[in-house]
């Protein structure tokens, strides 16, 4: 060191554990900041159901087309490696692969017709913020949202006065489609996680 100090053990101990400590807090604070926007895959069991039985096999990521399946590791361990579909970076398209591939039942096997899903899926729950929305605050027509949704005047519907959408909680899945079209830059529509 330039000013005659010795590096010795004990700084390089005390630096190392700073840097472990410094990653450490960081996974944590992620751990504790993202989970209610990450959704589990169609079929889901409830939680605590869900993480008993799943044993992080990654099939059901492997089999998914749109490739929207990740597996996020987090100091909650009993979470970690499990699966999850962060919509606003990929949505969920509901081709109900991952039930079909999952070998302990921790998605459950569902048909991929619409009316049958509309009735067994429950990935979230829809929260829109109408200030950020284009259609709500006039900035410019949209209705990306209402596009992609596979239910259409059932899930969301468009007030007509404006053209701007409204969600409907009970119908809507939560794949996500929605917030992945939201051309706003954070996103308009996140889903939150179904509980």
């Amino acid at each position: 060191m330039s000013d005659g100090k010795k590096l010795t053990r004990r700084h390089l101990m005390g630096a190392v554990a700073a840097g472990v400590s410094l990653a450490a807090l960081g996974g944590a604070l992620r751990a504790r900041a993202a989970p209610s926007t990450w959704l589990r895959p169609p079929g889901a069991l409830p939680e605590d159901e869900f993480l008993a039985r799943c044993i992080r096999c990654f099939r059901c990521g492997e089999v998914c087309p749109p490739r929207c399946i990740e597996f996020p590791s987090s100091l909650a361990l009993a979470e970690s490696d499990t699966p999850y579909v962060i919509a606003t970076d990929i949505a969920c398209t509901l081709c109900m692969r991952c039930g079909d591939a999952c070998p302990t039942g921790a998605l459950v096997k569902i048909e991929p017709r619409l009316d049958v899903m509309a009735k067994q899926v429950k990935m979230g729950t829809p929260v829109l913020d109408k200030d950020t929305c284009f259609a709500w605050n006039r900035k410019q027509p949209c209705h990306l949202c209402f596009d992609v949704c596979p239910w259409q005047n059932q899930a969301v519907r468009l007030v007509t006065d404006r053209l701007a959408p409204e969600f409907i909680d009970d119908k809507c899945v939560g794949c996500g489609l929605c917030s992945e079209a939201c051309p706003v830059e954070e996103k308009s529509i996140r889903i939150e996680r179904a509980p």
